[in-house]
């Protein structure tokens, strides 16, 4: 007979319960039953159709037209008759040798040239002050906000009544003061300058807003350590502000960039094209070929080109000036 007391299990003799035993319990699978199949259908139904006016939107209103100007720009399209004859790239091989192309085009550099900096440099300034003048903000802001939603029909008219020869407030200003009178719309050496102030003083309120956004999402506890390691205005300036701001500043100058390639009205309205070819924008140039020279072929391939151009310029803005860094 055996003798030997049998082992103790390991909770036995010490006042513990073993544990119960578990099972796992795989979830059912809800594939192909109604469950995860159906209702992923179902969201991918649902945003389908709450994406459906915009992608239609989108397809009518952008890829459509683009699609139909890549094709006229390889006709020779006669827009009174609507007759058509395919020429292929004869079109795009006429850029090269067209004077007023390459005259629109220096206008519009230049355009873009002084109207960049400087409307993103006072943008920023008036941001920066409008952080400090809390009391007032909000009627400042919106008194630079104004020309932005105002018209550039209506924008255009005030300042060509303010630049007139003779008359306007501007030169009666210079005269009583004892100077010689301005043509500023007139005079080859003005007109340009002339008219990019009248685009910064549209759209300066816009790059504010923007910036604004910005820098009221700075913490305040960032400049508060900044203060106490002894930092001064231009110190944080120059290592805090202009750093955190790098992604609306990049926004401002990618939507400032495209829009000055697209300025139209003021030129129409203000100078025409001239004096001579001084503020002659690619657009300007693309209205007059399509409807007062009736050569909508030509037309459609110097806004294909404009288009790259753009395309290619936002492109190296983008690279050149992004972050990686989510503040």
């Amino acid at each position: 007979m055996n003798l030997t007391p049998p082992t103790p299990l390991p909770y036995q003799g010490r006042g513990e319960t073993a544990p119960a035993p578990q099972t796992r319990v795989s979830p059912p699978s809800l594939i192909g039953k109604g469950g995860w199949g159906v209702r992923s259908r179902r969201t991918t139904l649902t945003a389908l159709l709450l994406l459906a006016p915009l992608l239609v939107g989108l397809l009518v209103f952008r890829v459509w037209p683009i699609a139909a100007a890549v094709r006229t720009s390889l006709f020779d399209v006669n827009l009174l008759s609507g007759a058509e004859r395919f020429v292929g790239a004869f079109q795009y091989a006429r850029l090269w040798a067209d004077p007023v192309f390459w005259a629109s085009m220096q206008a519009t550099g230049l355009l873009v040239a002084l109207k960049l900096p400087l409307q993103t440099a006072l943008g920023l300034a008036l941001a920066l002050a409008l952080q400090q003048l809390r009391p007032v903000q909000v009627f400042v802001r919106s008194a630079v906000f104004l020309p932005v939603v105002t018209a550039y029909v209506v924008a255009a008219a005030i300042w060509n009544l303010i630049y007139h020869p003779s008359q306007g407030l501007l030169n009666s200003l210079i005269g009583g003061v004892g100077l010689p009178r301005q043509g500023f719309l007139v005079d080859i050496n003005t007109a340009l300058p002339a008219l990019v102030w009248v685009t910064i003083w549209k759209d300066v309120g816009f790059s504010m807003i923007v910036l604004l956004a910005g820098l009221q999402a700075i913490p305040a506890a960032v400049y508060e350590a900044a203060a106490l390691d002894g930092a001064g205005r231009w110190t944080m300036l120059r290592s805090i502000t202009l750093p955190l701001l790098r992604r609306p500043l990049l926004f401002v100058v990618v939507m400032t960039t495209i829009f000055t390639f697209q300025l139209y009205t003021p030129v129409y309205m203000l100078t025409q094209g001239g004096p001579g070819d001084s503020t002659r924008s690619i657009v300007y140039y693309i209205y007059q070929n399509g409807f007062l020279y009736n050569d909508l072929g030509y037309a459609s391939a110097l806004s294909i080109v404009l288009l790259g151009l753009i395309l290619v310029i936002s492109v190296f803005q983008l690279r050149v000036l992004r972050s990686d860094v989510e503040y």
